[in-house]
């Protein structure tokens, strides 16, 4: 692989998803936010510390929903916001300021669009009227459809980091 990664996963109770990540191999610490709806930087801090990452990718799941976190800057080099298809094309219009703050979108869960009556191209029309310069990439975790094009945007935003870095010293 090109780099570690790491997650910090956040949510207000349990360790499930971080039991899960943790399964597959990859250092995980869960945050619980216990009535909170958000991660802050503080605890960002605190649980990277914890993980000893030196170099690679940190991907923070700041609690699953799409209002508080979008307000709140962890750091991070990108805010990537997913949407299943399972969930309602206008997503983008009921939540638009994470969709504002995101540099990327994510529609997951796309091998099941036969069975939906979910209209993509009204999701991605209002996901672009929201924000003209969100990026979109479609993806099936069952098939492997789209992982490809996550990864490549993945290793650019690395090459990118790296190449800022290197030249700030």
């Amino acid at each position: 692989p090109d780099s570690s990664v790491a997650v910090i996963e956040g949510d207000q109770e349990t360790s499930a998803d971080a039991d899960r990540i943790r399964a597959t191999g990859a250092p995980a610490i869960q945050v619980n936010t216990g009535r909170g709806c958000h991660l802050d930087a503080t605890m960002i801090d605190e649980a990277f510390h914890r993980l000893h990452l030196h170099d690679g990718i940190l991907f923070i799941e700041n609690v699953g929903n799409l209002v508080c976190p979008a307000g709140f800057d962890l750091g991070e080099a990108h805010k990537v916001v997913i949407a299943s298809v399972t969930e309602g094309e206008d997503k983008p219009l009921k939540y638009p300021n994470m969709f504002r703050a995101a540099d990327l979108m994510i529609v997951t869960k796309i091998d099941l669009l036969p069975h939906l009556s979910f209209d993509l191209e009204a999701c991605l029309a209002h996901a672009r009227r929201v924000n003209p310069r969100l990026e979109i990439l479609q993806l099936a975790a069952t098939t492997g459809e789209g992982l490809g094009a996550w990864l490549a945007w993945l290793r650019a935003g690395c090459a990118a980091a790296r190449a800022r870095a290197h030249e700030h010293g």
